[in-house]
């Protein structure tokens, strides 16, 4: 009884596989197609920053440089307090 049910479970699994292999190979030949022309972006496009987007990058560029500070600052000390510490 367990031999035949392994069995069926094994013909029921093959098959589901079969079956998952067949449509994933359709859909790559379906992506696959053609793209049409138009649909390409041009490459050729350059992003200038608006002056909002500009004051926000100075912000962030300037939050990024206190922040890499007290992380040195925070380590130095740390050094230090192995020196000691040793």
């Amino acid at each position: 009884m367990r031999k035949q049910q392994y069995e069926t479970s094994a013909k029921i699994a093959m098959i589901a596989l079969i079956g998952m292999v067949v449509s994933l190979t359709i859909s790559i030949a379906i992506g696959k197609s053609s793209v049409p022309e138009e649909a390409i972006p041009p490459t050729t496009y350059i992003w200038t920053p608006s002056a909002l987007e500009q004051r926000r990058m100075d912000s962030l560029y300037s939050i990024d440089a206190s922040t890499k500070s007290d992380i040195d600052s925070i380590r130095s000390m740390i050094d230090a307090i192995l020196i000691k510490l040793e």
